[in-house]
């Protein structure tokens, strides 16, 4: 179950909207198993993403030295061999990489609604009556930013700071 699906399944579980806060709680309640076992797959998710992103980095390792093993004696064919393997294992390591990031970010959204909806499970078992919960704006809190949000805001500021010079540069150009 990836976060996507998790999500489609708690939004039919919130359509049909119950009268109480008793009602609302045994919804939520039934959110939160659902959010455990959802976590629980996307984190064993990524402890599996990252054992073979180990055994990318040990084989990108391997084919290297078997490299340069082979240009010591002067063995081409070994070495465009090894530089070729070299070149699939660097692929498989970035997309590995990549994919760590954001299995990463999907169990920090997860956690995040799981937070959220805990907050209102409480409130509604206490007989409070349940408010929208408000979607979380993430450029508010730098601290409470996943990672992928953080790269997107750090690109859209060196982009900013690019654009910035480029029209100081040009209104220069255009001053002489």
């Amino acid at each position: 179950m990836n976060l996507d699906d998790l999500k489609l399944h708690l939004d039919r579980l919130f359509a049909a909207r119950p009268g109480s806060t008793r009602e609302e709680a045994s919804v939520l309640r039934e959110a939160l198993l659902e959010f455990k076992l959802g976590i629980g797959q996307l984190r064993e998710g990524l402890v599996r993403t990252e054992r073979e992103l180990d055994v990318a980095r040990r084989d990108v390792g391997v084919y290297e030295r078997r490299g340069v093993m082979a240009a010591e004696i002067g063995d081409e064919e070994t070495r465009a061999i090894a530089e070729e393997f070299t070149g699939k294992a660097r692929e498989r390591l970035d997309l590995l990489e990549r994919k760590v990031l954001v299995q990463r970010d999907e169990v920090f959204l997860a956690e995040r609604d799981y937070e959220a909806t805990k907050t209102r499970f409480q409130a509604a078992s206490r007989g409070i009556p349940l408010e929208p919960a408000p979607a979380p704006d993430p450029l508010l809190d730098a601290d409470q930013m996943s990672p992928f949000d953080q790269v997107k805001l750090d690109q859209r500021a060196r982009e900013a700071a690019v654009d910035a010079q480029l029209a100081m540069l040009k209104k220069k150009l255009g001053e002489r």
